[in-house]
């Protein structure tokens, strides 16, 4: 089980570190956009978590289908309701 265990770790902790290596590449792209996503998530909704930052840097990222993978990301792991992960993504894209 502890082998199990120690195989999911390194598996995320790739994960992680290959997405973030994409974010770096794609850095240049982005215009401070996610900013605003990230504050729409805060005041109206209350919800300031690592995972919602992590959506809105996505989406600001501006390359093909990172508005889906932002939607995706705030509904299916943040928990956050279809309107309003629409409407942050949306201002992360702005």
């Amino acid at each position: 089980m502890t082998n199990n265990l120690r195989a999911r770790l390194a598996a995320s902790a790739g994960a992680v570190a290959l997405l973030a290596g994409g974010m770096l590449l794609a850095a240049p792209a982005a215009q401070a956009d996610g900013p605003a996503c990230a504050t729409y998530l805060t005041d109206p909704l209350g919800r300031s978590t690592t995972d919602g930052n992590l959506s809105c840097a996505v989406g600001a990222t501006k390359l093909p289908k990172t508005d889906t993978v932002c939607r995706l990301l705030l509904r299916e792991v943040s928990q956050v309701s279809a309107g309003s992960s629409d409407i942050a993504c949306r201002r992360s894209q702005a």
